[in-house]
C-alpha cells in the first residue's frame, strides 16, 4: 500500500509542477506578445539582420514591407480554423526590391467560401506581424517535399521556399492590412492569439489538492490500523500480554 500511495502522490505532485511550468511559459508568451505587438511599425529591411541571426527575438514585431505579389506562387495552409469554422490560410510570395521574396499570410478563408477578390497585382505595402517558421511536431502530419505542392500543413519556410527562384526571407508576415487596401471579406486577417492563462493555474491547485488529500488519507488509514493492532505493510501487529 505504501508504495502505491507514494507513487500516486509523486505523480500528482509532478503534474502540479508541470502545470506550474506551463503557466509560467504561457505568462511569458503573453507578456512577450503584448509588448512586441504594441511596438511601432518599422520597415522590414531594418530587421533583416536580426531575422537571420535570432528570429525568435523579433517575433510579433509589427513591420511594413513593400513589393508585388506573385499570385502564381500562392499556396494554401490547410486545416486551419477561426471561431469554429474550418478553412485554410492563403500564403502569397511578395517580391521586394531588397529582401528577395517575403512570404505573406494574407489570412483565413472558410472551406465553403471562395476568395471574394483577386490577389492585388499592383505594388502594395503589407503591414503585419513578423512570425517565425513553423516546424512539425512529433505527431504532426508530414508535408510533401514535391516542389509542385500547393497545400501545406504549416508555414515551413525552408520547405515552401523550394517552390521559388530567388532568396526567401527567413520569417513571414502575418498580414494586418494592405496599402492600397483590399476591399474583400476573404481572406480575413488571422486572429490574434488569445492572451489568457488558460486552465493551468486551476490545474496546479487541483493536482496539489489531490496530492494532499491522498497523503492525508494514507496517514489516517495507517494510524487506524496501528491503533487497532493490525499489521501495517507486513509489520506484525501489537499483542497483549
Amino acid at each position: 500500500m505504501h508504495v502505491g500511495v507514494a507513487a500516486l502522490v509523486t505523480l500528482m505532485v509532478n503534474l502540479a509542477f508541470w502545470q506550474a511550468h506551463r503557466l509560467e511559459e504561457k505568462q511569458e508568451f503573453n507578456a512577450t506578445v503584448t509588448a512586441r505587438s504594441a511596438m511601432e511599425v518599422v520597415p522590414l529591411p531594418g530587421l533583416a539582420a536580426q531575422a537571420s541571426a535570432d528570429p525568435d527575438s523579433i517575433e510579433w514585431r509589427p513591420v511594413a514591407v513593400s513589393g508585388t505579389y506573385d499570385p502564381a506562387g500562392a499556396v494554401t495552409i490547410v486545416n486551419r480554423s477561426t471561431n469554429g469554422a474550418a478553412g485554410y490560410d492563403q500564403l502569397v510570395p511578395l517580391r521586394t526590391d531588397t529582401l528577395g521574396i517575403v512570404l505573406v499570410n494574407r489570412g483565413f478563408i472558410p472551406l465553403a467560401t471562395e476568395p471574394d477578390g483577386d490577389i492585388p497585382a499592383a505594388r502594395i505595402t503589407a503591414v503585419g506581424y513578423l512570425r517565425t517558421t513553423q516546424t512539425r511536431g512529433a505527431l504532426g502530419a508530414v508535408d510533401s517535399t514535391d516542389p509542385g505542392t500547393v497545400e501545406f500543413q504549416r508555414i515551413d519556410i525552408p520547405l515552401i521556399s523550394r517552390r521559388y527562384r530567388g532568396e526567401v526571407f527567413p520569417m513571414y508576415v502575418q498580414l494586418v492590412s494592405e496599402d492600397p487596401p483590399t476591399k474583400s471579406d476573404w481572406p480575413a486577417p488571422v486572429a490574434f492569439p488569445e492572451l489568457s492563462e488558460g486552465s493551468h493555474r486551476s490545474y496546479v491547485f487541483q493536482w496539489s489538492f489531490f496530492s494532499l488529500v491522498a497523503a492525508a488519507a494514507w496517514v489516517v488509514v495507517v494510524r487506524r490500523k496501528w491503533r487497532a493492532g493490525a499489521p501495517v505493510s507486513g509489520t506484525p501487529g501489537r499483542t497483549s500480554a
